[in-house]
């Protein structure tokens, strides 16, 4: 439940940007817009919200929203319009720039309502149940044996 709760306050967020800056520099319908944002909610929630953002941190995971959205708009809207090379970049670069402050805040609310519950619930993130120790020790004899050795010298 609480993810779908993060979803649609992610598609809300994704959709309101998209339905700000894009039609400002190209035609686009609403139903276009509309799918658009459910397509980049679902993918950047599983990659950035989901696996970057426990893993390496909020701005991490910013700037990888504002990569994804920034591609997503370039290649997703930009390939099937007509419009000049400017007019994709600038709705790129600026409904990037816009998703990526809006992450920030949307992050703080996942690292507190999602990622916590489930490091409380033991739920590994990143495989750490795979992760290798380290020790101080470089020898890896016994400390008996390093009794009996001392005592011979």
């Amino acid at each position: 439940m609480k993810h779908l709760i993060a979803l649609a306050l992610k598609y809300v967020l994704l959709a309101t940007v998209f339905f700000a800056i894009v039609p400002l520099f190209l035609r686009v319908s609403s139903a276009e817009l509309l799918w658009f944002s459910l397509w980049m909610t679902i993918v950047a929630y599983a990659l950035g919200d989901l696996y970057l953002l426990p893993r390496f941190g909020n701005l991490s995971a910013a700037i990888a929203d504002f990569g994804l959205a920034f591609v997503g708009v370039w290649i997703g809207i930009g390939a099937f319009y007509d419009g000049n090379g400017t007019a994709v970049l600038n709705a790129a670069f600026f409904s990037a720039l816009l998703v990526a402050l809006g992450e920030v805040l949307f992050h703080a609310y996942v690292q507190r309502f999602i990622l916590r519950g489930q490091e409380e619930e033991g739920v590994p993130l990143l495989g750490r149940e795979w992760q290798t120790e380290m020790a101080e020790e470089f020898d890896v004899r016994r400390e008996a044996d390093h009794d009996d050795q001392k005592q011979k010298s």
